[in-house]
């Protein structure tokens, strides 16, 4: 069992909690409070539950620049913030009444900065005279140090801490327990908490103990939303200084989880924007929402590719016998590793630099530059770096120290590069503003084509860049950077490629904006409507798609929560891999015999059993009466929860475990090793989920795989680029 001090320092977070302190998190310091005593047991009602005049909720976005800090896209050198608001509840509306800015990470080294300041600003808030409570959610629930000096401003509290949160229990012995070991006492039963707006918590609650808190005792509660048993996202853990009916302790820590879900919205409603139309080059592209439009937009497609003729003159490949690639935004790789694979046998692209600000995307980076050469039998560091160091683009010194490499190995000929799509997604609409973060690293990427002046350039990205309007304009970020690429002397050519023409095993669309340099001689128009990408070598009229079944059917069967890195393999028959081109490259330079991070997350049970209801093809509305713990299933993705067919490509692949994509036929979610398949990484390549290189780690590997390019794409555009 693990102290709530110690739980704070290993969180990624640590601006979230309290340093360690010496004494127990929940243990008493030897003070008292006066008037706590006096708000303990009093149940008179007013228009506030547990008889309070005024509820003061606080709360942060701390989480989110902390995520952005750690993706390369935030910090305290670059102007993200985190900003602390204490909301007043008024009846059904609520206001700001104190505030304060701070630069994200400035505090980590001063302790307990961060809870004095929040303090300090209830403190300002909290009106003379009234009857006051704090609610907090777990950002400062768990802090032994917060809910101290509430206590000493003789502020009442009620704050949700984590399940894995350890409390003294005010009993003979005074044992310490992680909370959710005590959900198994409480008596539980049906309440409905009321929410400002009218909305409603639907939920069972209980009381589970009294517990020790730094000044006097104060009562542990629990509710849970969704009707499911054990500790899940629906599971709220409560404290509280005072004693009242549990209905009441139970909406007002309710009002922690309303107070995001209405910072959430407020945020969105300031940064909607409308859509904007591209008018250059992008102009006529059609956005491919699903599948069926897709495939629509495709039947078309292939009645005039066969009149479409390239103008390619080669200029490109005989600008030197290798051509040197510099990789921006690296991530796992998947972009650099296609252009690998497509210099063939003679190795024509050449990786120079690889710029990644994630240190744990970095040493995936380092141990597949090293396993690429090895499954090719080349010299370590004949086509990629010798080193890589994690680096912030938006640094001088990254940009002068990518300068220099280019410099001292004959130039850059090609810049590819991927920046982190988050804001530009077509599942994140709300985002689709040129002031998101991660959509200001376009910029970066454009002052590297300034400075490099590349022969060309490749950008990958989603879809929903093509329509998001650059920041404080209504103009198409896309037409931005052709407006600016133009000027540098670049013909542009968008393009929306999908995965699954390339051989992928999964229905991926992506936008690549090509870039060639007006020294390669071409015009817009040397391509037709194709543009400079290479045709599709699947689908109706060439090689049937890569379905889910050539891809992972040989894998092993496994169950839920296998953790095992390494396994056991029956190698394929030589007749198995000709009738099979996918599985061939699969394990063309892996290890013979065994098979690496064929794991799987653990789901709860639960889970599983929803799974076991979903048939092939099928997903939540399979099992929309057993969606009881989402707030409105009916806004549900239709992604979520599901299941694989066998005999098609799979669907596109996000963040495959929250978006809990079922096994064709087992009731478990998809293995790390499966998803990569799908996602066309070899087997040799492998995730690295953590900063030191060790194994675990499994959720960042998980991510870094959500957001890579499928490198038979880019495999495919390199081999094209080798005729430019």
């Amino acid at each position: 069992m693990t102290p709530l001090t110690a739980i704070a320092r290993t969180r990624a977070d640590d601006d979230d909690v309290d340093a360690p302190s010496r004494r127990p998190p929940f243990g008493p310091s030897g003070r008292s409070g006066a008037r706590l005593s006096e708000l303990r047991g009093r149940a008179a009602m007013t228009h506030h539950p547990g008889g309070f005049d005024e509820i003061l909720l606080l709360e942060d976005n701390s989480t989110v620049a902390e995520r952005r800090r750690l993706a390369g896209v935030g910090n305290e050198h670059t102007g993200q913030t985190i900003t602390v608001r204490v909301h007043r509840l008024n009846g059904a509306s609520q206001f700001v009444v104190a505030r304060k800015t701070y630069d994200a990470g400035s505090m980590r080294s001063k302790r307990s900065a961060k809870i004095e300041l929040a303090t300090n600003l209830v403190d300002r808030a909290a009106s003379r005279g009234h009857r006051t409570v704090v609610v907090a959610g777990t950002t400062y629930g768990p802090a032994a140090a917060f809910l101290e000096m509430l206590s000493e401003r003789d502020l009442a509290f009620v704050v949700q801490i984590r399940p894995s949160t350890v409390v003294q229990l005010d009993e003979r012995g005074r044992s310490f327990v992680a909370a959710r070991e005590l959900l198994v006492r409480g008596k539980w039963r049906d309440l409905s908490a009321g929410m400002p707006d009218g909305t409603e918590l639907e939920c069972c609650a209980a009381k589970l103990a009294t517990v020790v808190l730094p000044i006097g005792t104060g009562r542990l509660f629990a509710a849970q939303v969704g009707g499911i048993q054990g500790v899940h996202r629906g599971t709220i853990i409560g404290l509280a200084s005072f004693n009242a009916r549990l209905a009441e302790l139970v909406q007002l820590v309710a009002h922690a989880r309303w107070i995001r879900r209405v910072s959430r919205k407020e945020k969105r409603s300031k940064a909607a924007t409308t859509c904007a139309e591209p008018s250059g080059a992008a102009s006529t592209i059609a956005v491919r929402a699903n599948i069926t439009l897709a495939r629509q937009q495709d039947a078309r497609a292939q009645v005039e590719l066969p009149r479409i003729r390239s103008s390619a003159n080669g200029l490109l490949q005989r600008a030197a016998p290798v051509l040197n690639v510099v990789e921006l935004f690296s991530g796992a790789g998947g972009m650099g590793l296609g252009f690998l694979l497509g210099g063939g046998a003679h190795g024509r692209y050449r990786i120079i630099y690889s710029g990644e600000a994630n240190p744990i995307f970095v040493q995936t980076l380092r141990g597949n530059h090293r396993a690429f050469e090895r499954a090719v039998r080349l010299q370590p560091g004949s086509r990629t770096p010798e080193t890589v160091e994690p680096a912030d683009l938006r640094k001088k010194t990254a940009l002068d120290r990518a300068v220099a490499v280019a410099r001292e190995t004959g130039g850059a000929h090609l810049l590819i590069g991927g920046p982190p799509c988050q804001g530009f997604s077509m599942a994140n609409r709300n985002s689709w503003s040129g002031s998101n973060p991660n959509n200001e690293l376009v910029e970066v990427f454009i002052k590297y084509i300034l400075r490099l002046r590349p022969l060309g350039f490749l950008m990958e990205n989603v879809q929903g860049i093509l329509w998001t309007p650059n920041a404080g304009t209504s103009v198409s970020v896309v037409d931005v950077i052709e407006q600016r690429l133009r000027a540098a002397g670049y013909v542009l050519f968008p393009k929306l490629l999908d995965a699954v023409w390339y051989g992928v095993p999964q229905n991926r669309t992506r936008l690549f904006l090509m870039g060639l340099h007006r020294d390669l001689g071409y015009a817009a128009d040397d391509f037709g409507s194709w543009g400079p990408f290479p045709k599709p070598s699947h689908g109706d009229r060439v090689r049937p798609f890569t379905t889910v079944r050539d891809a992972i059917v040989d894998l092993p069967r496994i169950g839920n929560g296998v953790s095992a890195e390494c396994a056991l393999y029956a190698e394929p028959s030589d007749a198995a891999l000709r009738r099979n081109e996918f599985l061939r490259y699969a394990r063309t330079g892996s290890e013979s015999d065994v098979i690496f991070d064929h794991v799987t997350s653990r789901h709860a049970d639960y889970v599983i059993e929803r799974y076991r209801k979903i048939p092939p093809g099928g997903n939540w509305e399979s099992i929309r009466d057993e969606m009881t713990n989402y707030a409105d299933v009916s806004r549900t993705h239709s992604n979520i929860y599901r299941r694989l067919r066998w005999s098609e490509p799979s669907i596109t692949i996000g963040h495959y475990r929250k978006s809990m994509l079922v096994h064709p036929s087992q009731h478990r979610g998809l293995s790390l090793r499966e998803a990569s398949r799908l996602q066309s990484f070899p087997d040799w390549f492998r995730f690295v989920g953590t900063a030191n290189g060790r194994s675990g780690g499994l959720v960042h590997k998980q991510q870094q795989l959500a957001n890579a390019v499928c490198p038979l794409v880019t495999k495919a555009i390199a081999e094209f680029m080798l005729t430019l």
